[in-house]
């Protein structure tokens, strides 16, 4: 008889669970009577997803997946996983819970280590006045950049980590300008150390320190001229903390702010490359370097030229995030790097440009028309290798599904329109398709960048004007 046949006639004998581990299993049975149907139900579930865990490690998490988290489950994976990661893993959450999400996070705070990076950014918190320091060190700071040839530093030690050239840029990344915040933070840190390298979580602690500080001077300032939705420039900005003690939801706020923005050394589940990802990696503006623990950062030739640029912010305006100088060089340097979104704001300018009026009341869907167009082209194209499947899946039919999805409850809402109660829970099941996330982001950066005017007109729509007629035709050069 072989080995596998007595394993196999071993495993036809009943297996009794010790009195632990049934004790442990009935305590969980009774706290959460919805999430398993019995104690079979629940030990078929563990064996299922540990077996995966065995046999097939890389489709492990995605075995994770098939079963919703509970909320201690979800806080957990917020600090361990890529936001975007986590996205693709549960779409749904953590929306699904509403207020009792937030309602949990501040019930259940993590405890926050005094080494952690949470506590570095708390303690960053408290010396004031960084902002300014940057501000009277920028000359130095400057000239010290100015004599570094970029595309020669390395760092011998480590690994140089490559961007994995997503061609779009994330809707995660709002706004330009904290891209801005994060090169002369960077210089600032150089001309301090006198090195060309520094260390990469210092540098994120350290340029979220000096945002939230910017964030203190334009919110107050916004709020007392009345600005609208439109015209904030603090958006993109971190909310100001200023509770003695970091809380859970906060810790987690910071480091998916510094991850997106700033930077995040990241294994792809797919090929299990490792790879940078975060809004300076995608505009080509910082070179990072990496070996187990050790992480650096530097800036690329691209980023010297732009942190070299006068920024408005850094010379004391508050009601303005970017100079010409550097919306136009984002417009022709950065973002032709990243080809869809490079077809997107085109095809965008092209018909504001060429609306009647520049407005219509259905720009919006026109919007999201010419930019599911644009990705639609390109996933055609030869042009994005082994993206092109991904943007086809995750994006198009994922909006096609949606919308489906939306048409269904939108015919409800016909039918029930007098019960203004069921109509309104209607609503709040329908979902942002990720087309609709790009155009929403795409418009709201090309704002900030001057090339289009965003007005919210009376009935809460918004329309779109060129602003700067030079900007835009240099977007199609």
């Amino acid at each position: 008889m072989s080995k596998k046949t007595e394993s196999l006639k071993e495993i036809d004998i009943e297996i009794k669970l010790t009195p632990d581990h049934r004790k442990k299993i009935a305590q969980l049975l009774e706290d959460s009577p919805d999430r398993f149907l019995d104690a079979r139900d629940f030990v078929s579930r563990a064996l299922d997803v540990f077996l995966t865990w065995e046999k097939d490690p890389f489709n492990s998490m995605t075995k994770m997946a098939e079963m919703e988290p509970t909320m201690k489950q979800f806080q957990c994976m917020s600090m361990m996983m890529n936001p975007q990661q986590l996205k693709e893993m549960h779409p749904d959450f953590p929306e699904v819970w509403g207020s009792k999400w937030k309602e949990f996070l501040e019930k259940n705070p993590i405890q926050i280590s005094e080494s952690s990076t949470s506590q570095k950014q708390h303690d960053a918190r408290k010396s004031e006045k960084d902002f300014e320091r940057i501000q009277e060190n920028m000359l130095d700071a400057n000239n010290f950049l100015r004599e570094i040839k970029f595309d020669d530093v390395i760092d011998e030690k480590l690994e140089q980590i490559q961007y994995d050239q997503w061609p779009l840029i994330s809707t995660f990344y709002s706004r330009f300008f904290p891209a801005k915040i994060g090169v002369i933070t960077l210089a600032e840190m150089m001309r301090k150390q006198k090195s060309p390298i520094v260390d990469f979580e210092e540098f994120k602690i350290k340029a979220y320190d000096i945002a939230e500080e910017i964030a203190r001077k334009m919110i107050p300032f916004e709020k007392e001229k009345g600005k609208k939705r439109s015209q904030k420039k603090s958006t993109g900005l971190p909310k100001p903390y200023d509770l003695e003690e970091t809380t859970g939801l906060q810790s987690i706020k910071e480091q998916r702010y510094k991850d997106r923005y700033f930077g995040k050394v990241t294994k792809s589940k797919e090929s299990n490359e490792i790879n940078l990802d975060g809004l300076l990696s995608a505009l080509g503006l910082v070179k990072v370097f990496s070996k187990n623990k050790d992480t650096t950062i530097t800036l690329t030739e691209k980023g010297k030229k732009f942190c070299l640029f006068d920024n408005p912010v850094f010379k004391g305006k508050v009601d303005e995030s970017l100079s010409k100088d550097e919306s136009e060089f984002i417009v022709t340097n950065c973002i032709p790097q990243r080809p869809v979104q490079h077809q997107i704001v085109k095809r965008v300018i092209k018909i504001v440009s060429e609306t009647d009026f520049n407005k219509t009341p259905d720009m919006v869907d026109d919007l999201d028309e010419v930019c599911r167009m644009a990705i639609q082209d390109m996933a055609d194209s030869d042009k994005l290798g082994e993206y092109a499947v991904k943007i086809q899946r995750d994006v198009l039919d994922k909006s096609k599904e949606i919308l489906k999805s939306n048409k269904v409850i939108d015919d409800k809402i016909l039918e029930i329109n007098d019960d203004e109660k069921e109509v309104r829970n209607l609503k709040k099941m329908k979902k942002q398709t990720p087309v609709e996330s790009i155009r929403i982001a795409t418009m709201g950066r090309l704002s900030e960048l001057g090339v289009v005017h965003w007005h919210i007109n009376e009935g809460g729509r918004s329309e779109y004007t060129i602003e700067d007629k030079k900007l835009a035709e240099s977007v199609s050069k």
